[in-house]
């Protein structure tokens, strides 16, 4: 019989357990169909029911919400095929003028249904709701959308309708639409089917009781969408220059004194204008911000280096593109990095904290757009904020609040003391004028600053994007943190920044309409040209947890509690088993179980081989460690592959997962400034040479089809990168022998150097950790000391000062009772982190090992 001192861990598991199996709070994602301005392979199509030959009675309902692109696509939504030879219909989208057009039909006879929408009015929300409804006994089919339209129309009266229903290119319709869909549900009288589209990759479409319902072809799977950040535009300029995003015409603005890009998030275009008369005030580091009222865009500098008697404040119509000089009132105060928030029912911008002259400042200030003048805020209790710069703020209408967040400083203000990291919050109520501290992080992470824009959606959570702003080539990652006590979860993947000069910036978004954040990233090189670089990704954003999840392997409720009981009884089990065994075996040394890696001597740099696992020595690839390629026999050929031959199959090998490459971005990347001609020349060589080179390794093939380059590889090839990808694809542990050893055998594409890559490596790079940081987690939850010990030693492989990884690899070492394999541990990390940062580690063992 269990003790009674794990009963409270039985219980705490089963609450877990059932909280996960009935968990239903994800938001469904959906699917997005690729339309006619695509080949006709590469169109979509999602089938159903084509195997399990339903039968529908009484009233057959189809409802869904649908995401129809402006990118003047027409044709085929839907199409309900019978399997008895009854009639078959379809729904057809078009667009007449200005006017949306649906059409229901009964194939090959006769047009039933015609509804119109203004276009302008199906494009005020994202998701428009679709329903369509059979009432098979009295014969009447309506069609609505939305709240829009509706209209009927009389049909065959049936017993029963056994319906394939096709989404998008069936048979010899090929017409699509660009348009997505979510939240389908198919229900009759006697049974319903929901189908969540949570799904991330796969051609097999699942109901939300994680059964197979039907297939799918070339389609987006659109929970990527709320994971990946998608770039979808790349400006540039030769000038200083701003940036804002404007959340009432879902565009993103890109100025210098004497142009104006536009990029519209709908439909992808980008558009330039020329002013008539230039940006009267001297452009430097393009402050801005936007009054939707008036559709006027600001600028605004508070600080120039020499004597300076001009505007400093102008707007900008959105209407006709003429400026207006709004003030001449100089600040004279050099606030770089400050935050900064507009409340458009006070017409007020309000800006605090900033760095210049050596000094950091905790000042809140104000712009009043109806005086054209600046005050200092005399309201606001600055005693709580200590002097800081790169903090940021944001606006709650939930709580009606202002927040800040962050940034870095010290108490004195004064540069030559030194700064350091924040990582607090504070609320502003600006009508009462008090500002309170709602909490303060002990922060044990790589430090990082806030980017510009706190999104506040509610009165729980707040999303914002942090980069470390001391590192050149970094990443921005999303996170999301709680209001009441700071908890937080890093979301989505990450986002390139070069943060190397003062007017590099990054602001977020949320595009209430589009359910969308959007990221504006602005960096220069020089302080005077830069690029912009508008991202987007579907909100609510996702954990990378959450983009493998679905389907899930429960079937019917009462299987879920029978399953949850057994799960229970089981784990009570192992736990009364695993306390018995742990008694026995207290005696016995454990240091057989530790990774190799740490049993080895300091002067044996070679990383041996985990025993039980060997990497194929014929007909391998590995661009983990030195790029290294190795043919049928066992040779090492790598020395045939040049910095080019190295690049071109790198790029094709990393964009294998979809569709691959297209010639016309590999020749982009590779061979920007040469002329078209000479360029098909020069990748027709390379591709050429490039298959030599591979034609000794079997089980490898660089394909072409429909302008696209993939690396194909099948047995009994070994690429350690494909591997690794598929590992992650179907969420194992990293920990497993072959690919623990593939992490330590260096990091991914060792050696270059090659900015093509830097991307990609990063991403990759921030999966790993994050990954490896949840395997810690959990390990630790199940008192798994060996594993645990594998995974902070691999999260320590790819970052050598991982804090987490000391303190996690200490704790399973201590738990093994192995000091001076601790010592050891703590010693490597000690070297690294003082060849890496330049200063000694200040948190001695002791201190560590108390934690």
């Amino acid at each position: 019989m269990m003790k009674v001192t794990n009963l409270p861990l039985i219980v705490l598991l089963f609450f877990c357990l059932c909280s996960n199996v009935f968990q239903n709070d994800v938001q469904a994602q959906g699917i997005e169909l690729t339309g006619n301005h695509q080949p006709i392979e590469q169109r979509s199509s999602i089938c159903l029911f084509e195997e399990d030959h339903l039968s529908f009675k009484g009233i057959l309902n189809i409802n869904f919400d649908v995401h129809i692109r402006d990118d003047n696509t027409s044709g085929y939504l839907i199409r309900l095929k019978d399997k008895d030879q009854q009639p078959t219909y379809n729904l057809y989208f078009d667009k007449e003028g200005q006017q949306a057009v649906f059409r229901f039909n009964e194939e090959g006879k006769s047009g039933l249904i015609r509804l119109t929408v203004d276009i302008d009015q199906l494009h005020l929300q994202r998701w428009v709701p679709i329903r369509l409804i059979y009432d098979l006994r009295k014969g009447v089919i309506t069609l609505a959308v939305g709240e829009l339209a509706t209209e009927s129309t009389r049909a065959p009266q049936l017993k029963n309708y056994s319906p394939v229903v096709v989404f998008g290119k069936s048979d010899y319709l090929i017409d699509v639409p660009s348009f997505s869909i979510r939240e389908l549900a198919i229900t009759d009288d006697r049974q319903a089917f929901v189908f969540p589209m949570r799904e991330s990759t796969g051609t097999v479409l699942h109901d939300e009781a994680g059964h197979p319902r039907g297939k799918v072809s070339n389609v987006i799977w659109l929970l990527n969408r709320a994971y990946h950040w998608n770039r979808s535009s790349a400006l540039y300029s030769a000038q200083k220059s701003g940036s804002e995003y404007d959340l009432k015409r879902h565009v993103a603005y890109y100025f210098n004194s004497d142009s104006l890009y536009i990029h519209h998030l709908r439909g992808g275009s980008t558009e330039s204008i020329r002013f008539t008369n230039p940006c009267p005030i001297l452009i430097k580091l393009g402050n801005s911000f936007i009054d939707s009222t008036e559709n006027r865009l600001y600028v605004y500098e508070t600080f120039y280096e020499h004597p300076y008697s001009g505007p400093t404040v102008a707007s900008l119509s959105l209407d006709d593109f003429t400026w207006r000089v709004e003030s001449d009132r100089y600040l004279g105060l050099e606030l770089n990095h400050h935050a900064a928030h507009y409340l458009a029912d006070q017409r007020a911008l309000f800006v605090f904290g900033g760095f210049g002259n050596m000094l950091y400042n905790n000042d809140m200030r104000r712009y009043d757009l109806d005086q054209s003048s600046w005050t200092a805020s005399q309201n606001f209790s600055k005693d709580e904020i200590l002097p800081r710069y790169f903090t940021s703020m944001g606006y709650s209408e939930a709580t009606n609040k202002m927040y800040l967040f962050g940034g870095m400083g010290n108490e004195s203000g004064q540069h030559i003391v030194g700064r350091k990291y924040f990582y607090d919050l504070y609320e502003v109520d600006p009508s009462a004028g008090r500002t309170t501290r709602l909490w303060q992080l002990d922060w044990k992470e790589h430090h990082f600053v806030p980017a510009r824009g706190l999104v506040i959606p509610d009165d729980k959570w707040l999303y914002m994007l942090g980069y470390p702003e001391h590192v050149s080539h970094s990443l921005i990652q999303l996170r999301r943190f709680s209001l009441r006590d700071g908890s937080y979860e890093q979301l989505g993947d990450s986002i390139p920044i070069y943060s190397d000069k003062i007017s590099t910036r990054a602001k977020l978004y949320h595009d209430k309409n589009l359910q969308k954040l959007i990221a504006i990233v602005q960096e220069s090189d020089d302080d005077i040209r830069s690029k912009l670089s508008v991202y987007e990704l579907d909100f609510p954003a996702i954990s990378p947890s959450a983009l493998h999840a679905f389907p899930s392997s429960a079937i019917q409720a009462w299987w879920r509690w029978f399953g949850v009981a057994i799960m229970v009884s089981i784990v009570a089990a192992a736990l009364w088993i695993f306390r018995r065994k742990q008694k026995r075996q207290h005696q016995v040394t454990d240091e057989a179980m530790l990774p190799l890696r740490l049993q080895r001597t300091d002067t044996d740099d070679r990383l041996p081989k985990p025993a039980g696992w060997k990497h194929p020595d014929q007909n391998s690839i590995f661009l983990f460690g030195d790029f290294t390629v190795i043919d049928r026999r066992g040779n090492d050929i790598s020395h045939l592959f040049s910095t080019r031959l190295r690049q071109v199959f790198c790029l094709i090998l990393l964009h294998s997962n979809a569709a691959g490459i297209s010639s016309t971005l590999l020749s982009y990347m590779i061979w920007p400034d040469k002329p078209k001609d000479k360029v098909k020349t020069s990748r027709g060589v390379t591709i050429n040479s490039l298959r030599k080179a591979l034609s000794t390794v079997e089980g490898i093939e660089i394909v072409y089809e429909h302008g696209h380059y993939r690396v194909v590889i099948d047995h009994p090839c070994y690429c350690d990168y494909a591997v690794l990808q598929t590992h992650i694809a179907k969420n194992k542990d990293l920990t497993a022998r072959n690919i623990s050893h593939l992490i330590r055998r260096g990091k991914f594409l060792l050696g270059s150097d090659d900015p093509l890559f830097d991307e990609a490596k990063g991403q990759l790079e921030e999966e790993l950790i994050s990954r490896l940081q949840q395997t810690i987690l959990t390990l630790e939850e199940q008192h798994n000391w060996h594993l645990l010990f594998t995974a902070a030693d691999l999260l320590m492989v790819l970052d050598p000062i991982h804090e987490m990884g000391l303190k996690k690899g200490l704790l399973a070492l201590q738990n093994l009772h192995l000091t001076s394999q601790a010592n050891h541990f703590y010693d490597r990390f000690k070297d690294q982190y003082q060849q890496l940062l330049g200063e000694t580690y200040p948190i001695t063992l002791s201190e560590l090992m108390k934690i």
